[in-house]
C-alpha cells in the first residue's frame, strides 16, 4: 500500500501518495522484465535465488528525477528498513556516449529494485537499457 501524506489546507485534511509511490503498482514493461531477470542470471553468485521472484515482481515506486529507477513488490510484499545489497552491477553507453550504471539489488530476501544512475554526470539514463549493452562495473562481477 502507498505512503500517504495528509496536507491540512483551509482547515481541511488532504491526503495525497506519496511521491513516486504508484497508487495502483504495475507489471515490469518487457524491457524491465529481461533486465533484471538478466541482471539476476550475471550477477553475484546467490543473485540467481531470486529468480523465481521474477514473474511476481510489481513496480510499486519510481524515481522522481524521472530516471528509470524503480522499486519493487514480490507477491504484494514490500522490504522493511534494512540495508539494500547488490545482486548484479553493470554499466553501459548510450548511443550518445553518456555513461551509466545500473544494479539490481534486495532487501530482507526480497528483489526490491532496479536502480539507474550516470556514473558521468551529464545525462539522466531515462529508460533502462538493453542486456547487450552492458559490460561488469564495481565490485559486483558476472
Amino acid at each position: 500500500m502507498p505512503l500517504s501524506i495528509i496536507t491540512t489546507i483551509n482547515g481541511k485534511s488532504i491526503v495525497s501518495q506519496t511521491p513516486g509511490y504508484l497508487m495502483n503498482p504495475r507489471a515490469l514493461s518487457q524491457r524491465e522484465l529481461e533486465l533484471t531477470d538478466w541482471l539476476l542470471r550475471h550477477g553475484i553468485s546467490d543473485a540467481g535465488m531470486f529468480l523465481p521472484q521474477v514473474p511476481q515482481l510489481k513496480v510499486v515506486v519510481h524515481c522522481q528525477c524521472g530516471c528509470a529507477s524503480i522499486n519493487f513488490s514480490v507477491a504484494e510484499q514490500r522490504p522493511g528498513k534494512s540495508a539494500m545489497r547488490l545482486l548484479s552491477d553493470y554499466r553501459w553507453r548510450d548511443p550518445e556516449g553518456h555513461l551509466f550504471g545500473i544494479s539490481v539489488f534486495e532487501q530482507d530476501a526480497l528483489s526490491a529494485g532496479l536502480e539507474v544512475w550516470s556514473i558521468d554526470g551529464i545525462a539522466t539514463p531515462m529508460t533502462p537499457p538493453v542486456a547487450e549493452s552492458l559490460e561488469p562495473f564495481g565490485t559486483v562481477r558476472g
